[in-house]
């Protein structure tokens, strides 16, 4: 197992402070301390990531002094969409990620919150993300970008790549529906792992597509020649994120032409029955009649004195129902199974 070189940047003094990370521009990170939050490293950066479940962080960013109370809100505030701003010298907003826990991550999500200049990125969240945590272990094992938009660039490149991952489950998923429900035939059995791969479709291609629109935001904001770096970034992540969109499509496409199979096989098969008990049905009418009728408590009833009068009954009721199933068969209603050689 990797030795997580950036641990210690979990251990900070700063409240609500998850850890800090300071990247020096030169392709170095190490773990940052609270100065870093209002003096980054000379030449660099430093990336503070908050715990939005830790009531002190939002008291830790007002004292910081060095937001503006919009740009407050996107860290702290109540939002319910994903969003992109961008002033002069900053970007803030938030995006949806997948919430990470011990045993990897999940399909749960949750805002990924942000803020940027030039020498810092602040990022916060409510429940561990994937693409934080992926972006911090990076930075451990590898070279560290030398500007936050870079740093922003990698957590919003993690996110799809958490996508991508969702998208290529999600078509296993369907793969092994589909040889079940068309070469075993087990319709029944597969609605519920087929609705919850189309759920988790649905759910996805909310996801995807907010980070669409939201990238290409960031990239018509960011037009100006002195920002043309994050406009390129931000039009590779919206062509990136369109074409994890066509993929979610054509996964929603295919599970509704699932579903349709999945009701045709349930369809045949109520139909099957219904059959089979019409049938019976057919069969037992002319019984029911015969007994019927000897249950009538009338004066010289057929059979009444006979000592063999029910042995008669009984076979009176078969020749009824063998008399019925002739019919049926004749009139092509109920035919015996074709046996082939």
């Amino acid at each position: 197992m990797a030795i997580d070189r950036l641990k210690p940047a979990l251990d900070t003094d700063a409240p609500g402070c998850a850890w800090i990370i300071a990247c020096d521009g030169a392709g170095e990170a190490e773990a940052g301390v609270s100065g870093h939050l209002r003096q980054p490293p000379d030449g660099g950066f430093a990336w503070a990531h908050f715990d939005r479940s830790d009531r002190r962080s939002a008291q830790t960013l007002r004292d910081l002094g060095r937001l503006e109370a919009d740009e407050l809100d996107a860290l702290v505030g109540p939002i319910d969409h994903q969003f992109i701003e961008q002033t002069d010298s900053r970007t803030f907003g938030a995006v949806v990620d997948h919430v990470s826990s011990i045993a990897g991550r999940t399909h749960e999500t949750d805002y990924l919150r942000f803020v940027f200049g030039q020498d810092f990125i602040f990022t916060a969240r409510l429940r561990p993300l994937q693409s934080a945590d992926a972006v911090r272990r990076a930075l451990g094992a590898g070279p560290a970008p030398d500007r936050p938009e870079g740093l922003f660039e990698e957590l919003i490149a993690a996110i799809c790549d958490s996508c991508g991952a969702i998208t290529k489950e999600i078509a296993r998923d369907l793969d092994r529906i589909e040889d079940r429900v068309i070469l075993d035939g087990e319709g029944r059995e597969q609605r519920a792992a087929l609705g919850h791969a189309r759920r988790t479709a649905v759910r996805l291609q909310r996801q995807i597509g907010g980070l669409t629109s939201t990238m290409k935001r960031l990239e018509e904001a960011a037009a100006e020649p002195d920002r043309q770096h994050l406009a390129d970034a931000a039009a590779t992540l919206a062509q990136r994120a369109e074409a994890l969109a066509r993929d979610i499509a054509a996964l929603q496409d295919r599970a509704r032409l699932l579903q349709e199979e999945v009701n045709a096989i349930l369809t045949l098969e109520t139909n099957d029955r219904l059959y089979i008990l019409t049938i019976v049905t057919t069969l037992l009418l002319p019984a029911t009649f015969v007994t019927g009728y000897f249950g009538m408590n009338t004066r010289q009833l057929l059979f009444f004195e006979n000592d063999n009068g029910t042995l008669f009954a009984t076979l009176l009721c078969a020749a009824a129902s063998a008399i019925a199933l002739v019919t049926l068969r004749r009139f092509g209603i109920a035919r015996a199974p074709s046996r082939h050689s």
